[in-house]
């Protein structure tokens, strides 16, 4: 008996031993792969570079359009102002497609091209790598799978049906060399379906608890993932180190393009939405607006965002993080609830 479970037990580390060289061997195999993809990516990024090399400032600003950030200063507010169930489902939407975009930007582990083709160029077996301008925007510090600029904002625009800045981000996120065209492709595709899954029934009715419940379980997500990387033995914040390696000016990388800051601005911005929800329902009043008191609303609302976009500190302490926090919970506040009530506070009391 004991011979023959001896012999399973063999068989068993036998069969273990054998998946493990198989696995090292596709792993090896993945890296060349990947490398091989990398480097195709990056003789497409040239072309492109090369071809819109006399319209740099059009295509940087096409790339501050498709910037995530501007889901949440100008996307929304002008959504939410103009009809408000769509504007729920834009801010939720680029609140869950940006977190997990996050979270698989720390899984996937993804390279970025203007540090990669300076990495990759240390190895003598890789020759002839093609060298990439670099600007203002390009050196993002997080890792580069998948885009971000493609995820989040076509996610964003194909919930509120235009197609316009989605179709530029392709072409700028690759021009600027942030991203690789496969992650262009990853980020825009998993946006879309994520927008697609994200009905405007499933936001339309949800209370102040709701928001509560899912910020903490983005909260939960984010350190759960962290804290697993970290057992792992790999370094969460590898791709920062690597951007102020090789960025070509210390000043164009900025600390609100690590995944930190952006789970701070999802999670502040469902907060904040959600306390407006609470002081809304406290008040149980509904009000119409005519089209001019809607234009008067929004235009608020973009001078709210932008004015208290402009606030920002040089710290990279957790201080840098907590003004972030406080900045994005203060607009969801406030075109919410705070400027509806000092337009039309008057209007509400004869309804």
């Amino acid at each position: 008996m004991f011979q023959r479970k001896h012999r399973i037990v063999d068989g068993i580390l036998h069969v273990f031993f054998g998946l493990f060289k198989s696995m090292s061997t596709m792993i090896g195999e993945e890296a060349g792969i990947m490398e091989y993809v990398h480097l195709r990516g990056v003789e497409i990024i040239q072309q492109i570079q090369h071809t819109f090399r006399h319209h740099v400032d059009l295509m940087q600003f096409l790339t501050r359009v498709g910037d995530p950030r501007y889901a949440f200063l100008i996307y929304f507010p002008l959504a939410y102002c103009f009809h408000r169930s769509t504007g729920t489902r834009v801010l939720w939407i680029a609140c869950l497609s940006e977190w997990l975009n996050g979270v698989l930007k720390w899984i996937l582990h993804g390279e970025r091209p203007y540090w990669w083709v300076n990495e990759v160029r240390l190895h003598d077996h890789v020759v002839n790598v093609p060298s990439l301008e670099q600007y203002s925007l390009t050196c993002e510090t997080g890792p580069g799978s998948p885009s971000g600029h493609a995820m989040v904002t076509s996610a964003v625009l194909y919930s509120i049906g235009t197609s316009f800045i989605k179709h530029g981000v392709k072409h700028t996120g690759l021009f600027i060399a942030t991203h690789f065209p496969l992650q262009v492709v990853a980020g825009s595709i998993t946006g879309i379906l994520l927008a697609e899954v994200v009905k405007h029934e499933h936001t339309r009715h949800l209370s102040f608890r709701h928001y509560v419940v899912w910020s903490l379980l983005l909260v939960s997500g984010e350190v759960l993932t962290y804290t697993g990387i970290t057992f792992l033995g790999l370094d969460p914040l590898w791709s920062l180190a690597l951007a102020k390696k090789w960025c070509a000016k210390s000043e164009w990388v900025h600390p609100d393009t690590t995944p930190f800051f952006a789970f701070v601005r999802d999670v502040s911005s469902l907060l904040g939405f959600g306390i407006g929800v609470l002081l809304r329902d406290s008040r149980k009043t509904s009000i119409k607006l005519s089209i001019g008191e809607t234009l008067m609303h929004s235009g608020m609302s973009l001078l709210l965002t932008l004015m208290v976009e402009d606030i920002r500190i040089s710290s990279t302490s957790a201080i840098f993080y907590v003004v972030g926090f406080l900045k994005f919970t203060a607009m969801r506040i406030g075109i919410f609830h705070v400027i509806p009530w000092l337009l039309f506070r008057n209007k509400a009391k004869d309804i």
